[in-house]
């Protein structure tokens, strides 16, 4: 057998690829906080998934091919393949359950994927280097959220529906294990000389302003379609939970900003002890 072919047999991805398949039917209306500012908040973040996912893997794999020498990261980019695949299923079935609600969110999904591909084209340009730069960016604040999430007790806390919590620290253990394969795939390609680094700042300043704007219109959407956009103490409650001092999204203002760092890289915020904390609470494989 050809030595090289031998190499990518046996070698092992860093991580692994997790077959999931929740059970929403019964998942409450409000189920953070019993709140619905709250709740909203969270599936304005969970309907850019499913096409959000698919646009990161289609980035990462239309470069791929450009990779010839390291069999390491290949297997890395499988594994990521398919954690991302499986992320976007079941965020969407969660989508299709939450439909009793009457607040169609999978119609906010189809808005994502458009929102990514035409800005790419029109803002950033249509080029394989400028989509994975998009990719590394999101992965980098999707990876902060997600071990901001594992760090938050008291958020969890308030999470009232066991398989909703489950679907989010699961999800969140999985956006750390392959939170950098993205950004070794752009350094592996196009490396870390000025250009490289310009590119991938630009591009970071654009997609933030961009998500962030999008999921408050997609929180004011869920509002309205709930009947609940005039319900004001809910919106403190929210708003303060996510932007108030110790507020979830205000936490992470550092780790985020750390990306327009010249000699940043996505593990030097060491998270492997929240994933080994966990994997074991969840009865994961690692």
């Amino acid at each position: 057998m050809n030595a090289k072919v031998d190499l990518l047999t046996t070698l092992k991805s860093s991580f692994p690829v997790r077959r999931m398949d929740f059970e929403f039917k019964n998942v409450l209306k409000y189920w953070v906080n019993a709140d619905p500012c709250s709740t909203h908040m969270f599936s304005a973040m969970s309907v850019m998934f499913p096409d959000g996912e698919r646009y990161f893997v289609d980035s990462v794999r239309a470069v791929r091919d450009l990779i010839t020498d390291d069999p390491q990261l290949q297997k890395d980019i499988s594994a990521f393949i398919g954690q991302e695949a499986m992320h976007a299923k079941e965020h969407h079935s969660f989508h299709l359950n939450a439909e009793v609600h009457g607040l169609d969110p999978e119609s906010l999904e189809r808005f994502t994927f458009n929102l990514l591909d035409k800005a790419t084209k029109l803002i950033i340009r249509n080029g394989k280097q400028q989509r994975l730069a998009v990719t590394c960016a999101l992965e980098h604040f999707t990876g902060t959220i997600a071990a901001q999430l594992m760090r938050r007790e008291d958020i969890q806390d308030l999470m009232q529906d066991e398989t909703m919590k489950h679907l989010w620290l699961w999800h969140s253990v999985e956006e750390n294990e392959h939170k950098a394969v993205a950004y070794d795939v752009y350094e592996k390609i196009y490396g870390t000389g000025p250009a490289a680094y310009l590119n991938r700042v630009v591009i970071m300043a654009i997609a933030i302003t961009l998500i962030i704007a999008v999921k408050f219109g997609f929180l004011t959407t869920l509002m309205y379609r709930d009947g609940q956009l005039t319900n004001f103490s809910s919106w403190k409650k929210g708003l303060s939970l996510f932007w108030g001092r110790e507020g979830f999204f205000t936490q992470i203002i550092p780790e985020t900003w750390d990306y327009f760092r010249p000699n940043f890289h996505p593990w030097q915020h060491n998270t492997h002890d929240l994933l080994n904390k966990y994997r074991a609470k969840l009865g994961m494989s690692s």
